[in-house]
This record gives structure tokens, sequence and C-alpha cells, in this order.
């Protein structure tokens, strides 16, 4: 095995043990959450959340992936990587700024098409996080764009566990679970701390750069960043534009239980997205190079190991779904379900739904952002758009027909058309045939 394919092994490694921490973070946070308040709560929690990640890609903007692609075209020049970073930051600290004083007083206009007044409250505890979590996307993409995927592993961890640790603190200054709107404040602490940490990784590429000139690197992620930025809010809509729907259709309690399925849906997602981020930096490198027949090597090999992979996680995540469901959600002794009412367990058929889409689609997942890598961020952005459409359109016909199920079929629908939208625009605008 040659180094770099060792080394490969070693990122998926430490990155899949970073998905493990991201995994078992989210679930006993929703199971918390669950437990201690109820479904309503969980509702509220994943309405605000759904407005924080979609505001959070106007905070920074595109501006991410610019310095991710940047870097990693040229990951030996210290200087270069100093001016993209410094360049990187100077817009974001603007975006991420205006964004987050914009959700403050738009949060109550969101509650109220969520028809939900309590969301608003949720919105106010998540919204200091929103200008930490812009510049930590910035700081996450110069540890990506430099491949230290170890470190970028450690830090994904860190940024979830702090979520749980902060969950577990609210908890405790909560005792009569009064506060229950509140809880999205977690996510405003730790980003917080993160943003501290990721203070060491930052800080030596900036040190190293000798005053080099930096403004054109703005001007250049600006450039970027106004034709991509769309389609990273459109990819945080897609992901949650099931939820957002449902939460207009149906009542609070339903979201929250929908969440169930999708969070676990999208913690057999991020398998994937382990390996989009171990790729793009090498699609960045490669397709600059220009290097396609060594690429399409690699693309065709990974997009086979993934699809078999993923076949075997698919099955086994639908029929142990169901008894896991059982277990954790389980009321508590001495109380009874109201009868005819289902609870959590309604979330099975969804999630069914959910992953048949995921494992349809799981083999060009890990190439989703090739068009950004290959420099073409306006051609993502209509990616992005005819994805979105697929699913809003669907969904808006689905849910008031078929309820839960209604959303995951559109949801796992748009995933599998999104892939010849994918192979279509990548061949096109690059000539690579994924």
């Amino acid at each position: 095995m040659t180094d770099a394919r060792k080394k490969f092994s070693a990122d998926v490694v430490w990155n899949v043990g970073s998905l493990a921490v991201l995994g078992v973070s989210g679930i006993l946070l929703n199971v918390l959450i669950g437990r201690c308040y109820d479904e309503a709560a969980l509702g509220v929690f994943n309405q605000a959340l759904a407005a924080y990640i979609f505001f959070s890609q106007l905070a920074v903007g595109g501006i991410n992936a610019s310095t991710l692609r940047a870097i990693a075209e040229d990951q030996g020049n210290a200087k270069r990587i100093a001016s993209v970073v410094l360049g990187a930051y100077a817009p974001t600290l603007v975006l991420a700024a205006l964004t987050t004083v914009f959700l403050w007083f738009a949060r109550h206009a969101i509650a109220a098409w969520l028809d939900s007044p309590a969301t608003a409250e949720g919105i106010a505890a998540i919204t200091p996080g929103l200008f930490f979590f812009a510049l930590n996307k910035v700081g996450m993409a110069v540890a990506n764009g430099r491949q230290r995927m170890r470190a970028f592993a450690v830090y994904t961890a860190l940024r979830y566990a702090l979520i749980l640790v902060a969950l577990v603190g609210f908890l405790q200054f909560d005792p009569a679970r009064e506060h229950g709107n509140e809880l999205a404040f977690v996510f405003s602490f730790s980003e917080g701390l993160l943003f501290l940490v990721l203070l060491v990784e930052v800080v030596p590429v900036l040190r190293a750069g000798g005053g080099e000139p930096w403004r054109g690197w703005a001007r250049e992620h600006l450039r970027y960043g106004v034709k991509s930025a769309a389609s990273g809010v459109l990819l945080e809509l897609n992901a949650r534009v099931d939820v957002l729907m449902i939460g207009h259709f149906m009542a609070d309690r339903f979201v929250g239980i929908y969440t169930v399925a999708a969070m676990i849906a999208e913690g057999v997602y991020q398998l994937l997205v382990v390996l989009q981020n171990l790729y793009n930096p090498i699609l960045a490198r490669e397709l600059a190079a220009k290097r396609f027949d060594a690429l399409l090597v690699a693309v065709k090999k990974g997009r086979r190991l993934t699809y078999a992979a993923m076949v075997v996680v698919g099955a086994i995540a639908a029929l142990v779904y169901p008894y896991a469901v059982e277990f954790v959600f389980a009321p508590p002794p001495g109380t009874v379900a109201p009868a005819g009412d289902p609870g959590f367990a309604a979330s099975w058929v969804p999630f069914c739904w959910l992953m048949l889409g995921i494992v349809l689609a799981s083999g060009y997942i890990p190439f989703a952002q090739t068009l950004l890598m290959a420099n073409q961020p306006g051609w993502h952005t209509v990616y992005m758009v005819l994805t979105v459409l697929f699913n809003a359109t669907g969904n808006w016909f689905l849910i008031p027909i078929w309820g839960l199920p209604g959303a995951a079929i559109s949801t796992a629908s748009s995933m599998f058309l999104s892939v010849f939208v994918l192979k279509a625009l990548v061949r096109a605008r690059t000539g690579l045939k994924l």
C-alpha cells in the first residue's frame, strides 16, 4: 500500500471515529430532549436548528468552500495559504455579523410562518452561535484544505461533544423543565468554545504569511461566494425542507416524531460526508492539474466500494430502527401511552424511505461538490437549485396527502434524481465522467 493510500485509510478511520462521536451525541441530544421534555419541545428545538443552519450558509457565503479549494490547489506554499486564509476571514466577519443581526430580527416572522410562537424563543437562544459558526466553517476549511484530516476529525468530534455537555448543563439549571423552548442555546455554547480551539489551527497559518497581501484573495473569495452562497443555503435547506414543510402543514409534535427518523438518517448520511471531506481536496488538486485519468480511476473505485458498503448499512439500519426506537423512547415505568397514539414508532416508515434514497445516491454523494472543487460555483448552484426544487415540490404535494411518509418519499426521490443532474453538469463543465 502506498503512503498516500495509507494516509487516506487512516484519515477515514479517524473521521469515522469522529462521526461516531457525532452520532452518539446527536442521538443522546434528541433522546434527552424527548424524554426530559416532550415531542413539542423537540419540535421547537429542531425548527430553531433548521433556521440556524439555513442562515449559517448566508453567514459564511460560500467563502469556506473557496478557502478549501484555494488551499488544496497548492498546499506547499505557506505564504499563499496565509493570504488565502486572511482574505477569507475579513469578509466572513462582516457577513457573519450582518446575518446574525438579521436572524435575530426575523425570529418572530419565521415562527409565525411555522405557526409556532415558541420557535421564536429557540431562535433567540441559538442566534449568538451563528456568528461563531460562520467563522468556524472557515477554520475547519483551513484544516480540510491542508488535508489535516485527523485534526479535522478531532474538531468535528469536539463540536458535538460540547453540544452534549451544554445540554447536560442546561438540564441541571432547568430542574422544573420550564425552559424547553430555549434548548437551542447549546449550539451557541458549543460554537463559541470551538472558535477558541480553532485559533490553535489558524493562528500559526497566519503567522507564516509574513505580511503577504490578502485583499486580492478577499475579492476572489467574495466572487466565488456570490456564485456559490446560494448553493450552500440550498444544501442546508434541502436537508431541512422536509422538517420545515411538516412544521408548516402539521403540529409541532409531528415535527418531533419525524425528527427522530431524520436524525438517524442524517447520521448514516454523514458517513458519506466523511468521504466527501476526504475527496474534496483531492478533487481540487487533481482537477486544477487536469489529471483526469487518475482521478477517474479513484472515483470509480470509491463509488463501487461506497455502494457495496451502504447497501449493507442501509439494510441493517432499517431492520434495527424500530426496536431501537421502542427501547429508547419507551414510556417511563407506571405510564401508559394514549390509545391509538404510536408516538415515536410512527417514524419507522419515513425512516425506511429516507434510507432508500440515501442508498440509491450513496455512490455519488462523496463527489457531490466536484463542481465547487473545479472552480465552477455557479454551476454547483444550478445543481442545488434543481435538487431543492424536486424536494420542495414533492413535500408540498405529498405531505397533505400522506403526512410524514410523504415527506420522506419526496426527500428520498430528490436524492436519487440529483445524481443524474450531478453527472450531467460535471461532464458538461469539467469533462469528468462521474
